[in-house]
């Protein structure tokens, strides 16, 4: 089967105008595409080699909670275009971003899926989704109720367990608490909850140029629409620029510079890369993805420049160190 561009669609209606007339969608919202999630794209793939359709999953654009929660808006861990990316490296032949507005909320559990689901002329065979997962008007659409569509419809519908972490029966894999880990500095166990280093995802740009004029150590700045940042300090990376195969070990400070905020004043957090092995290439206006391997340090003011240097030597070691541990 093709693999589509996952941006191409906003409704499965459209995956007509791609030849595809038979999928088993997967529905949720899937930020971070955890293990929970692995756990429900397998049953995805499962049930389209069964019944022989295309893999599909459906997702949604805002986030549910920050449309109705504008007072705490979630912050999400992964852009659109990164979620995309890991649906597919996951199996997903495609990926529908339904437009999320407070009408479609509103509809009740029929008419949203009449909208979402059943609008167009793509027959669905399958659909697969996270057993507590709720739609419609006042959450009132529910497995029960998709059970009972399945069966009056002929599709095959399976409800997914949520999963947990094997050696913690109790704790339940979930977006919400990798987001709590990564804040708390866990990132031991985002990791873990999400199958993979905890990565953020940005575009590379000009900083103060502090670090090249005054440490010895040039830095690229990594500018994100998304991603939860863990507390302030150093940690250990590897960066991947504009998704090609190497991995590069980084140093990364992520907070706010206070050993030059009087000099340049308030400085909103940063995230800043110095990149190692002797990489001089220039990578402005490139994208980055930095996945975060360790916690060195936390930040902290220096007396000036030659203290700060000697500690970044001292960093770098370790981050050495760290990266050598986990290869």
């Amino acid at each position: 089967m093709t693999q589509f561009i996952p941006s191409d669609f906003t409704s499965v209606s459209e995956l007509a105008d791609a030849s595809i007339t038979e999928a088993v969608l997967a529905v949720g919202v899937f930020d971070g595409v955890h293990l929970g999630h692995q756990k429900l794209l397998r049953e995805l793939l499962r049930l389209a080699k069964e019944l022989k359709a295309f893999p599909v999953v459906m997702t949604f654009s805002p986030h549910p909670r920050t449309l109705f929660r504008k007072e705490d808006p979630v912050r999400l861990l992964y852009s659109g275009e990164e979620r995309s990316r890991l649906l597919c490296e996951a199996g997903a032949k495609a990926v529908v971003t339904v437009p999320f507005t407070k009408e479609f909320a509103a509809l009740e559990p029929e008419k949203f899926l009449e909208k979402a689901v059943f609008s167009g002329p793509v027959r669905i065979r399958g659909i697969c989704v996270g057993k507590h997962w709720r739609f419609g008007k006042n959450a009132s659409g529910d497995c029960t109720y998709l059970e009972k569509v399945a069966a009056e419809k002929g599709f095959v519908f399976s409800a997914v367990d949520e999963l947990c972490l094997e050696k913690e029966p109790f704790c339940t894999v979930s977006s919400t608490k990798i987001r709590e880990m990564i804040t708390s500095g866990n990132l031991l166990k985002a990791s873990e909850m999400l199958g993979r280093s905890y990565s953020l995802y940005g575009e590379v740009v000009r900083g103060y140029q502090v670090a090249s004029a005054k440490l010895s150590a040039p830095t690229a700045n990594l500018q994100i629409s998304c991603g939860v940042l863990p507390p302030f300090g150093v940690y250990g990376a590897y960066a991947q620029i504009s998704g090609g195969p190497e991995m590069i070990p980084a140093a990364v400070n992520i907070g706010i510079s206070p050993t030059f905020r009087e000099q340049y004043g308030q400085i909103e957090p940063r995230i800043e890369v110095h990149l190692l092995n002797d990489f001089h290439k220039d990578i402005y206006g490139q994208s980055m993805r930095l996945f975060l391997e360790g916690f060195i340090r936390q930040e902290r003011i220096f007396s000036g420049p030659e203290e700060l240097k000697q500690q970044i030597r001292q960093d770098i070691a370790s981050i050495h160190a760290l990266l050598k541990r986990k290869s």
